[in-house]
């Protein structure tokens, strides 16, 4: 029975299918009905393989990475277990993924697959690669905890390489980053003060993205930790308020916005950061405006794009330049090795 069943992961045979060695070489692959009843398939083990799905009407990419990729994406633990910008992440990654290994068989995927697909096919996207592999590595795991896969090969395989960033951008040419976005229109306006609130805060998108009114209040604005543990689920943050912070949302009160008719006022809305509906900015909103307003801002020479992501090392880099904590990540040692970006560091005598 493990003889026969190794065989079969080895010829990628659906379920019922049985294969008998022929004496010149080569495969007879056959049917095993109900009845107990032998249905010849022929040689080709691709035809063989879609005989059998015909007479079953099973999915066409039964036992492929598209499958189980599928089969992954619907489930529970995606839906549930995992956070809001992953589950973005992992959707965005799954289309390079699906269109090098869709077709293949799970089983047949093997580390080689893996390492030329970081070393070669994504060779302009190394870091990006990384995410994809991860992506898959979860999906291949889910496969072997609901049967579809018996090894992993994502984890044999080592991952690029990835340089730190260095960026910093300096608080003049976050303001003038501002000033450009405010020239382009009421929208993009309202995402330079998005931006202008993570340099001042060190929040990450997520935790803001849906803020409410009823978080904000005297002693300051309530945010919840996107990464928090599970035992740590109901803890929050409370953001001080500062000359800085009060003149960003008094600046965004007196905006003057209009719905997507262009006449009447946007929809009332329980958000602070709203789009012409009175909803919170989705990811893939978020990320086109921020491009285009990028776009422009870069004009002009001498100027180096950063990533909203720099934002955030812009407010890590300010709070430990004034030895301070600057409550962005669980682990401090985290904070210091991706987020600090001084180029000078303050080394004291021992005596």
């Amino acid at each position: 029975m493990i003889a026969k069943r190794t065989k079969h992961l080895k010829l990628g045979l659906l379920p019922r299918m049985d294969a008998r060695p022929r004496a010149n070489g080569g495969w007879t692959f056959r049917y095993y009905t109900n009845d107990r009843k032998y249905i010849n398939l022929g040689h080709d083990r691709t035809e063989a393989i879609k005989r059998v799905l015909e007479m079953e009407r099973r999915a066409p990419d039964t036992g492929t990475v598209g499958e189980l990729i599928r089969e992954y994406m619907a489930s529970g633990g995606f839906k549930n277990d995992l956070a809001p910008k992953t589950q973005d992440d992992y959707i965005t990654a799954s289309k390079q993924v699906l269109e090098r290994f869709a077709a293949m068989q799970v089983d047949d995927v093997k580390p080689p697959h893996i390492a030329r697909y970081l070393r070669v096919e994504r060779a302009a996207a190394p870091v990006r690669a990384n995410r994809e592999m991860a992506f898959l590595a979860s999906a291949f795991q889910f496969g072997i905890e609901q049967g579809y896969a018996t090894a992993n090969p994502c984890r044999q395989v080592r991952r690029n390489k990835e340089r730190p960033r260095s960026r910093c951008p300096s608080w003049e040419e976050i303001e003038s980053f501002c000033a450009t976005a405010a020239k382009k229109g009421p929208s993009s306006h309202v995402i330079g003060l998005m931006a202008k609130f993570i340099a001042l805060t060190g929040r990450r998108r997520v935790e803001f993205l849906q803020l409410r009114k009823t978080d904000m209040g005297p002693a300051g604005i309530s945010v919840g930790f996107a990464k928090a543990k599970a035992g740590d689920a109901l803890r929050r943050g409370l953001i001080e308020w500062t000359p800085a912070l009060r003149q960003l949302f008094a600046e965004l009160a007196q905006m003057d916005r209009r719905a997507r008719d262009g006449k009447s006022a946007i929809p009332e809305s329980m958000f602070v950061f709203t789009n012409r509906d009175g909803q919170p900015y989705t990811e893939q909103g978020f990320k086109a405006l921020w491009s285009k307003i990028m776009a422009d801002w870069v004009k002009v020479p001498g100027r180096e794009r950063f990533t909203f992501h720099d934002l955030r090392a812009y407010y890590v880099t300010v709070m430990v330049g004034r030895d301070e904590n600057p409550e962005t990540h669980a682990n401090p040692a985290t904070t210091r090795r991706v987020y600090d970006r001084r180029r000078v560091v303050k080394i004291k005598g021992s005596a």
